[in-house]
């Protein structure tokens, strides 16, 4: 059986409050991770992010179980949740938030994820960065269909999404087609779109070469965006999840209950 390593970490940057928000739950055998980020205007982004996170959280710890069926109720959890708070927060009409949730049983060595908006998930095997999730925003879905060839990163239009939680329709690519068969050594970076505009998968590579704990990992990430208190710097958050051993890297085993 494989074990899980877990760290994250969240900035404000140059924004007046942090709207993104990150958890998990884990025991020996399953374990669930969830980021998001909030929109909405003020202090409402917050309220989205965190209200999404702990209630999927919460569901999951309620009823512990990794499968297909699990990681498509996650959307189903996040999208009613979001209805909930909106409701109890009319000063907040129009807040929402983007989620990235993976789901993860070792002893079966199954991984599946789930995402919403354009915080993403990375696999990184052997290594290398392999992007898991597709970013529901305007600009990519014009580089799929082939009708803007530019860059992604860096443009003024990348964060003009067509899809979040409290969207009326829920669009395609959302939750994994099948889950990815784990092998000991896999790495899963859970991030906000203010972390990966800032560090590119190239750099994100190189830093993990050089590292031997989550920790020092995430930290290694936090360290590379450029201007972190520049006003034009999002709030950014990551979350590695480490599978299996590596070196002589401990792993501390959590109570299947949410945790910060």
């Amino acid at each position: 059986m494989m074990r899980l390593s877990v760290a994250k970490r969240s900035e404000r940057g140059g924004r007046e409050r942090n709207e993104d928000a990150l958890g998990f739950c884990a025991n020996e055998t399953l374990g669930c991770f969830v980021l998001a980020d909030g929109t909405g205007g003020y202090e409402g982004g917050a309220v989205a992010s965190e209200t999404v996170v702990q209630r999927v959280l919460k569901h999951f710890s309620a009823t512990p179980g990794v499968d297909l069926a699990a990681i498509a109720a996650s959307i189903d959890v996040a999208r009613e949740a979001l209805r909930r708070a909106r409701g109890s927060h009319p000063q907040f009409p129009d807040m929402d938030t983007t989620i990235a949730t993976l789901m993860l049983d070792t002893e079966r060595a199954l991984a599946y994820w789930s995402a919403l908006g354009d915080s993403r998930i990375y696999l990184f095997r052997s290594g290398r960065a392999r992007t898991l999730t597709t970013d529901h925003s305007v600009l990519q879905s014009m580089i799929d269909a082939g009708i803007f060839s530019g860059e992604l990163r860096g443009n003024r239009k990348r964060n003009l999404l067509y899809a979040a939680v409290g969207s009326a329709e829920v669009p395609a690519r959302v939750v994994c087609d099948k889950p990815l068969v784990l092998r000991s050594g896999d790495i899963f970076l859970l991030c906000s779109d203010g972390l990966w505009e800032s560090v590119d998968e190239e750099t994100m590579e190189a830093l993990l070469q050089q590292v031997e704990t989550p920790e020092q990992w995430v930290d290694g990430l936090a360290r590379e965006v450029p201007d972190p208190e520049s006003p034009e710097q999002d709030n950014f958050s990551a979350m590695a999840v480490w599978v299996g051993e590596r070196e002589e890297v401990t792993t501390r085993i959590l109570p299947l209950s949410a945790r910060d």
